[in-house]
């Protein structure tokens, strides 16, 4: 049976497997120009439904890549956005190691598109900077897995 690519609740978020992929970038952060612009579409609290990617489930482990950089504790913020938090720790990928972990999940497949569009998500200079920091973290586990090319290559076209 093929894996799904979501789980439409927040029962197995953890700190091990936390959000994620393009809900982790859609998810609005204080003072922070990225990310964001489609929030509902992966959190419709009316409805009670999530559609969240986590890592090591739907994404690759990538903490061999980037140890715990940008993995935050969002439990408060998922609080006062209405969803039941009590008793629980919720975690979530900020927008530059969500986009990082998309990367990742691509470089280990056999696709030639990421999907990733790091002039939109990432407009800023300083945006753009910290997206490379955290691939920066990343590449001795890439060079190891013969995958570092590919997004070397990859960012040379971004």
């Amino acid at each position: 049976m093929k894996q799904p690519l979501f789980d439409f609740d927040l029962k197995r978020v953890s700190r091990r497997h936390y959000i994620t992929g393009k809900a982790a970038i859609n998810f609005p952060r204080l003072g922070c120009s990225t990310g964001g612009w489609h929030f509902l579409s992966y959190f419709d609290r009316e409805a009670g439904v999530v559609k969240v990617s986590l890592a090591g489930i739907h994404y690759p482990d990538t903490d061999a890549f980037f140890g715990d950089t940008g993995v935050t504790d969002v439990t408060e913020q998922l609080g006062e956005r209405g969803w039941p938090v009590e008793d629980r720790k919720f975690f979530m990928a900020d927008h530059y190691r969500a986009a990082a972990d998309m990367i990742v999940k691509w470089a280990l497949s056999d696709s030639k598109h990421c999907n990733v569009e790091v002039a939109e998500w990432f407009p800023s200079p300083g945006a753009r900077s910290r997206l490379l920091w955290v691939l920066d973290l990343g590449k001795p586990t890439l060079l190891v897995l013969n995958r570092l090319q590919k997004v070397e290559a990859w960012l040379s076209s971004q």
